[in-house]
């Protein structure tokens, strides 16, 4: 066996400076995953258009270019860490859907990681992540995908009009996409949509 590092790719469905949890959280566990130098850890993360920036980024923040922004993601985890934090980050491209509050992939964002390095994924909102899908199955690509369900999706679909019609589809389509790309779902809260051979656990930070 050789001692290539095991690689572990995070990805999520927003960014700072939009502080939200799923910009937030898998920032932190990136820079905790890759503390010790055992395991190679890559955060990717959505890159908006300066357009789509303005609908969602606070207080006029914008950013050029993909490195300008990696350059605030980094300074604001190292202020809030006590080590120099080891990950690399990349972007895959993507759309602010006004209407859903979200922003939403364009394309197969799994292509970010190449293929000699999909070793591990951990998808932040899996459901989200793969709503639009399109290329080569995760499973298929990593040897072991793990989702992390953040939010209840069908509580804000249920305000809307024809709510709960819409949200039972929902469900189903979600419960659908996830079975189809992650081999181990972990939920944050009991509060989550229950998911088939699921767990419930805070793995904010990093659990065991």
């Amino acid at each position: 066996m050789d001692n290539k590092k095991q690689h572990i790719a995070i990805f999520t469905t927003a960014s700072l400076p939009w502080m939200t949890g799923t910009a937030v959280n898998p920032l932190f566990r990136a820079a905790f995953l890759a503390k010790d130098g055992s395991r190679k850890v890559t955060l990717v993360i959505p890159w908006l258009s300066l357009q789509h920036q303005k609908l969602v980024y606070p207080n006029n923040i914008t950013f050029a270019s993909p490195s300008e922004q990696q350059v605030y993601v980094r300074q604001w985890v190292q202020e809030r860490v006590s080590f120099s934090p080891g990950f690399s980050i990349r972007f895959y491209p993507a759309k602010f859907a006004v209407d859903k509050r979200s922003i939403l992939a364009v394309g197969d964002i799994s292509e970010v990681i190449p293929d000699e390095e999909a070793d591990v994924a951990v998808l932040e909102e899996p459901e989200h992540l793969t709503w639009f899908h399109h290329g080569k199955r995760w499973k298929t690509k990593f040897r072991l995908v793990i989702g992390i369900i953040h939010t209840n999706y069908l509580e804000y679909i249920k305000r809307e009009k024809n709510g709960r019609i819409k949200a039972m589809g929902v469900k189903f389509i979600n419960s659908w996409v996830v079975d189809i790309y992650c081999h181990k779902v972990i939920r944050l809260s009991a509060a989550t949509q229950d998911y088939p051979n699921s767990i419930i656990c805070n793995v904010h930070g990093v659990n065991p």
